[in-house]
């Protein structure tokens, strides 16, 4: 499944992060409070995930293992944005950030519990590809207090990668296509969110100038 990372939506997807300038703070601020919207649900979709399977699952038993690796995770996005002089209320979610944790709890109830690795992939491989230059960009403009977050997520998912790929190659055929697809639409997802945090940096600006 290692083919997905080469699929055109996660490429773009790719390529539009790496073009976004982390060095403006509030861009910087409001992608943090994005994704620590969505992060917070992490813990609870990977334990619900689990709880939905066999309890002998090797899948399962790695969707708790998940569970520890993320526990308290968005608590450091939420430090990271204090630091910058912000809040979480200056930054409200996205209607579609809040789609891009919600349609997982429908795919795992309502699918199957399988299918979540598909998002679960998509941000690792992306914490990979893009974490290492993002946590530059920020270390340098914002120092080591404010960027924890990055830092740690460009360091640590290769090998949580490693480990959603093994997961996802002993899936049988018809969680494959699940998991492909859902990690399609996280790419379109994500991209949307990215975009309208641009968005909003912008009107931010124009507003200040006016």
């Amino acid at each position: 499944m290692k083919e997905l990372l080469n699929t055109k939506e996660y490429k773009y997807v790719l390529e539009y992060f790496n073009k976004m300038d982390f060095s403006d703070k509030r861009t910087y601020a409001n992608w943090l409070a994005q994704t620590y919207y969505f992060v917070c649900h992490s813990v609870r979709l990977s334990s619900l995930g689990a709880a939905k399977l066999d309890v002998d699952c090797p899948i399962g038993k790695r969707m708790q293992a998940h569970t520890t690796e993320e526990k308290g995770h968005h608590v450091l996005a939420q430090k990271d944005i204090e630091k910058l002089g912000y809040t979480l209320n200056d930054f409200p979610a996205f209607g579609v950030t809040k789609v891009f944790f919600q349609a997982q709890y429908y795919k795992v109830l309502f699918e199957h519990p399988y299918h979540l690795l598909g998002q679960i992939f998509m941000l690792e491989a992306f914490s990979v590809d893009a974490g290492p230059a993002m946590w530059a960009t920020v270390q340098k403009a914002f120092g080591d207090k404010a960027t924890h977050f990055v830092r740690i997520h460009a360091n640590e998912d290769v090998d949580h990668v490693k480990k959603a790929l093994e997961a996802i190659e002993s899936f049988p055929a018809e969680q494959k296509a699940g998991v492909t697809e859902n990690f399609k639409q996280a790419c379109e997802l994500y991209y949307m969110i990215l975009r309208s945090v641009n968005e909003s940096s912008f009107q931010e600006t124009v507003k200040a100038a006016a």
